[in-house]
């Protein structure tokens, strides 16, 4: 036991006096450098996405634009009274960007395709 308390008291001595140093002349503050092999704390790379909802009426149809597509997607006769409540928009929202996450199937669509698609409804109303 008293072999143990000594050789603990030993021990914090030198530990206190591996880590005290005397100062000579001028001391400039500077960071504590580890020698020897260490890794640096990780920096997890920061995320951002955004998805961008906007629903027109006339065609029942929520466009939907990420940071890479847009996507289109109809409404059914449910979603089209539902969509006009916080409530019902964000359950579609999160049902759509669900979709994307999964891959869904989608089908490409052109710029012609989508003005022919605009005009034709406005005919019908």
């Amino acid at each position: 036991m008293l072999f143990s308390a000594v050789f603990l008291i030993s021990t914090v001595s030198l530990a206190v006096g591996m880590t005290t140093t005397a100062q000579h002349g001028h001391h400039h503050s500077h960071h504590t450098h580890l020698h020897g092999h260490h890794s640096k704390p990780t920096h997890e790379p920061s995320i951002g996405e955004s998805f961008v909802f906007h629903y027109d009426a006339m065609t029942h149809t929520l466009a939907v634009r990420t940071n890479r597509h847009c996507y289109l997607y109809m409404l059914t006769a449910d979603q089209q009274t539902s969509v006009h409540t916080s409530t019902g928009l964000h359950a579609i929202e999160k049902s759509i960007i669900d979709m994307i996450d999964t891959n869904s199937p989608t089908v490409a669509v052109t710029a012609q395709d989508l003005t022919t698609m605009r005009l034709s409804h406005a005919k019908d109303v």
